[in-house]
């Protein structure tokens, strides 16, 4: 999300779109490099105990994650869409002046395009390669807020923060303009002292670097 958040500061806006698409069944589209059988399923069966040989991954397979990639890699590229180095779950795929980017969260597709017409037709492409489902302008992906204006596009994580705050009994604190006091002096750590370890101190240094990274690039110095 932090490549994306970039890119969109790179792109001017106005007429820029999003969308979002779900893939059904994704993980039922990757196809099986191994040697896996299964019982003949529950209500299919011919009576004579016979194993099945497993072409397509299925739910639950460990090899299912990576052989869905795979075959998601494969057909993007097909369409010309590139994989960034720096970030392997995007895609952008460049015409003159326009521009279509991916980006991928397992089955969910989030859509970004300009103009409209391609948009359409990256729809149009996804389907003709699998069932999908479209979702429309998203509100809401991977715990993060998204709001569309003909303008504007804005990232926040404001209900992830309150939930955060209300863990911590900090609801009623009052906000303060640097997350970090500046007269504080950091100095290395004593040998022998491993810090705070404790699984509740552990648990928020991850949800402050998620926001850090996400939507609040100004609280990473102070979150490292």
């Amino acid at each position: 999300m932090e490549t994306i958040r970039a890119i969109l500061a790179l792109v001017p806006i106005k007429g820029l779109k999003i969308q979002q698409m779900d893939v059904k069944g994704a993980y039922l589209n990757g196809i099986l490099k191994e040697k896996v059988y299964m019982c003949q399923p529950e209500g299919y069966e011919d009576g004579t105990g016979r194993v099945c040989e497993l072409i397509k991954t299925l739910y639950g397979l460990k090899q299912s994650g990576q052989e869905w990639n795979r075959e998601l890699d494969e057909k993007l590229k097909k369409f010309s869409f590139q994989r960034l180095h720096s970030d392997p779950c995007l895609y952008i795929k460049r015409d003159g002046n326009n521009l279509t980017i991916i980006a991928v969260w397992v089955d969910d597709l989030l859509l970004i395009a300009k103009p409209d017409e391609l948009m359409e037709q990256t729809k149009s492409d996804l389907h003709s390669e699998w069932e999908m489902t479209n979702l429309g302008e998203p509100t809401k992906i991977v715990g993060i807020e998204i709001t569309q204006t003909n303008d504007s596009i804005t990232l926040s994580q404001k209900v992830y923060v309150e939930s955060i705050l209300e863990r911590e009994g900090l609801s009623e604190i009052n906000s303060v303009a640097t997350p970090l006091d500046p007269n504080i002096k950091l100095v290395p750590n004593p040998d022998g002292n491993e810090g705070n370890r404790s699984n509740s101190f552990v648990r928020l240094l991850g949800e402050l670097q998620f926001l850090a990274n996400s939507t609040r690039p100004d609280i990473a110095f102070a979150v490292n």
